[in-house]
């Protein structure tokens, strides 16, 4: 399980150490981001230097860039388009949650969440 790279990206501190904490339990390095810019440019940098995350876990509302704005550039992307991208949030409108596997959303976990629970997220998505 050591060969996980995750990226984590919400607006909330809280959030982002579960993400830490998630990691952690499946031996996965784990890049954190503030909101959608952050991520992207951070993203975009990894990816440049050779490395490629294996699996993305998004919130949806946030400053700068949103989390399906996010995943519309991600897709967009030859070299990060087949990422997978679970999105974590509190939104429960159908429309949002329909636009976002629209644009390539693998999954979607509704808020609060874990880090076993993220943690088992990776497993299945990424069969370890």
């Amino acid at each position: 399980m050591s060969n996980i790279f995750m990226v984590g990206v919400d607006d909330s501190k809280i959030n982002r150490l579960i993400y830490e904490e998630a990691a952690k339990l499946v031996s996965a390095e784990c890049l954190l981001a503030e909101d959608g810019q952050d991520a992207l440019n951070k993203i975009n940098e990894v990816v440049k230097a050779g490395r490629m995350p294996t699996i993305i876990f998004t919130d949806i509302h946030m400053p700068n860039m949103n989390g399906i704005e996010l995943i519309e550039k991600l897709k967009a992307n030859p070299k990060t388009k087949f990422i997978p991208i679970i999105v974590l949030t509190t939104e429960r409108d159908y429309e949002i949650k329909i636009q976002g596997k629209n644009f390539g959303a693998a999954g979607w976990i509704t808020k609060p969440l874990s880090p076993d629970e993220i943690a088992g997220v990776m497993k299945k998505f990424l069969k370890v």
